[in-house]
């Protein structure tokens, strides 16, 4: 087990919306970054009351709905956190968007976010750095039947969440097309369920979702697949990403590396057993049926080591960019992948195994 800090464990330890409403959550966010080590230390004197073990450290993650959160979801219920010396638990999360304000605002230190959305909360003044990756590929445009190509979408209602992976490769999509946002409807949601049931009512022309629900999308409607992002961005593109926060990084490297080392053998698990996997997660994190799931895994898989996806993060913040949705470049800290690679250098038997590698 690893030696905690008991002190410094009890300090730390504690749909439908428009551009305009986003704009003023982000600036929310920004004001909120600054009294992020406040809130810690609130809470820090009912953790120390709590009885909680001398031995773990624990540490809560916020986190999404898609299948890129499942090494998270699989670590948390199989308590591979343990192995490690951390009691690692999710947090609840209501509405798109929540996850990244939780870790902003120091509600927790870790969690398990599209890296769009971790680069809008960044550059309001957020104190983490993306570590890690969690899964890769899986953003999936479906269209109702008729609806063929991209060239189709003028004039049509497209569903999604704002600034997340899934708006943002839309906007890519209809950019290499000659086409822009104000050719086509965007509708934002704040749910998963929300979005699903609007899309299959006919609310809805198309829809950018992660699995599982793209893939109980195009089930339910018969729908088409207009793409999933391969062929724009390349294979092993990243969707989620770990991310940590500055303040655990820098006075407890070891813990961060170890939470890295859980999601390299979560995915290991996750890619040669994923029907465990899925009945380890169904029901409680991932609301459809078992063939569902199995059928939406192909499509988005688990993927730690994404070190050579740097570029193409800090590419997206420039779609951003054009898009309103940030003011300024990311810095280089946005993207650390120093404890990745010291993981990957003293564990190497944990990154041989994997499938997924830069």
């Amino acid at each position: 087990m690893n030696e905690v800090n008991v002190k410094e464990m009890a300090r730390r330890a504690c749909g439908y919306v428009t551009r305009r409403e986003f704009l003023s959550r982000s600036l929310r966010i920004g004001a909120a970054v600054t009294v992020g080590p406040t809130l810690l230390a609130a809470c820090g004197g009912a953790a120390s009351q709590t009885g909680q073990s001398k031995t773990m450290r624990k540490i809560r993650f916020s986190h999404g709905t898609g299948l890129c959160n499942m090494p998270l979801f699989y670590s948390v219920e199989k308590k591979l956190f343990e192995k490690y010396g951390i009691d690692g638990s999710t947090v609840l999360t209501t509405l798109s968007g929540d996850s990244t304000t939780q870790l902003a605002t120091g509600k927790v230190e870790m969690a398990v976010l599209p890296f769009t959305n971790a680069i809008a909360a960044y550059t309001q003044g957020a104190s983490f750095s993306v570590v890690g990756g969690s899964g890769i590929q899986g953003l999936v445009v479906v269209a109702h039947p008729g609806i063929e190509s991209f060239e189709d979408l003028r004039g049509k209602k497209i569903g999604t969440f704002q600034a997340d992976t899934l708006d943002i490769v839309v906007y890519d999509y209809l950019k290499n097309k000659g086409l822009t946002y104000n050719d086509v409807e965007m509708v934002y949601f704040g749910d998963g369920t929300e979005l699903l049931n609007a899309f299959v009512a006919g609310r809805l022309d198309v829809i950018s979702s992660v699995e599982p629900n793209a893939t109980k999308a195009q089930m339910l409607t018969n729908g088409n697949i207009l793409g999933d992002g391969v062929d724009i961005y390349g294979k092993g593109y990243p969707d989620c990403v770990i991310v940590a926060r500055k303040e655990i990084m820098e006075k407890e490297p070891q813990i961060v590396k170890d939470v890295i080392r859980t999601f390299f053998e979560a995915e290991f698990q996750i890619e040669n057993d994923f029907p465990e996997a899925a009945r380890t997660t169904i029901d409680k994190y991932y609301k459809t049926d078992m063939d569902n799931l199995l059928r939406a895994a192909k499509r988005q898989p688990p993927g730690i080591d994404i070190r050579n996806q740097r570029d193409f993060m800090y590419s997206r913040a420039q779609s951003m960019r054009e898009l309103n949705y940030i003011n300024k470049d990311l810095d280089q800290d946005f993207v650390n992948f120093t404890l990745l690679e010291e993981v990957i250098k003293e564990s190497p038997e944990l990154w041989n195994r994997v499938k997924v590698k830069s």
